[in-house]
């Protein structure tokens, strides 16, 4: 559990340090004005896109918020419906009408639980879908708006840099065995949840993670420190998202997201907390 913990640590202090790598970075190459432009049009497209179709995003969320408040109840931490179903069952008890508006109130208390959490979650997965979808979106033509202009201004301040020793000594699990552990994770109650979350904010890290590596690792070199440096791509994406909702610096955000994954990479942090020294 320590070790857990610490390397977690690690990789929020690894995915702070990228990000403030990646702001100091942005400065250079016309990355900021580009970002910024670009960022706009983006922020400006899914403002339509909520304004015209509101009722689509809206059933959206409600959907992902159901399913997760589903498996809340599927593992039985918000009960009391079944208090209602589970009623008086003979005359006797039919006739306590203390007992049976005790248990109605206690119905309806969890049925209103129930709701504010349905809502909660759905306001939640709302806002989590705009965030996520902007960043998607911005990030569709950084492979040739700024992410060679970016991987150039990295490259400057790792001098006689070399991929991490060790990559090439381990294999990464198979694409096939990732998905299916992914499907099964889905499958239990409220860890689903977590698991859905977590995709979402790595996805746009992962999206670019390889584009950002290529003509730096091989195809096996990405897909390890891919696999080592989950935790920190997690972060990392966690970071983007609360930043996309900061005026200003959201604007950033596409010069934030291809320097970042460039730093992350050549740094070469993995759960083991080792990493490359910025020259």
């Amino acid at each position: 559990m320590t070790k857990t913990l610490q390397t977690w640590l690690l990789a929020w202090r690894e995915a702070f340090t990228c990000v403030g790598l990646g702001l100091r970075d942005a400065r250079h190459a016309g990355l900021w004005w580009r970002s910024a432009l670009w960022c706009m049009a983006v922020v400006a497209l899914w403002l339509g896109l909520y304004s015209s179709f509101g009722r689509f995003f809206v059933e959206l969320s409600a959907m992902l918020a159901l399913v997760s408040v589903t498996g809340l109840l599927g593992l039985g931490v918000m009960d009391g419906v079944g208090t209602l179903a589970n009623g008086p069952a003979t005359v006797t008890q039919m006739g306590n009408i203390a007992g049976g508006l005790g248990s109605a109130a206690k119905a309806m208390l969890s049925i209103g639980q129930i709701a504010l959490a349905l809502l909660a979650l759905a306001a939640f997965f709302y806002v989590m879908v705009f965030v996520v979808g902007a960043i998607g979106t911005v990030r569709l033509p950084l492979r040739w708006l700024l992410l060679e202009r970016a991987k150039a201004v990295v490259a400057r301040r790792y001098a006689m840099w070399q991929a991490p020793a060790g990559l090439d000594a381990c294999a990464a699990r198979p694409a096939w065995r990732r998905r299916l552990l992914l499907l099964l994770s889905l499958l239990i109650p409220v860890w689903a949840m977590c698991v859905l979350i977590a995709c979402l904010l790595a996805w746009n890290v992962q999206a670019i993670y390889g584009a950002a590596a290529k003509d730096v690792l091989d195809e096996q070199q990405q897909a390890v420190l891919r696999r080592a440096q989950h935790p920190a791509i997690f972060a990392l994406g966690l970071l983007l998202c609360l930043l996309m909702l900061v005026p200003v610096l959201n604007l950033l955000l596409p010069a934030l997201l291809c320097s970042s994954v460039c730093h992350l990479q050549r740094r070469g942090w993995r759960a083991t907390g080792t990493s490359i020294t910025v020259e």
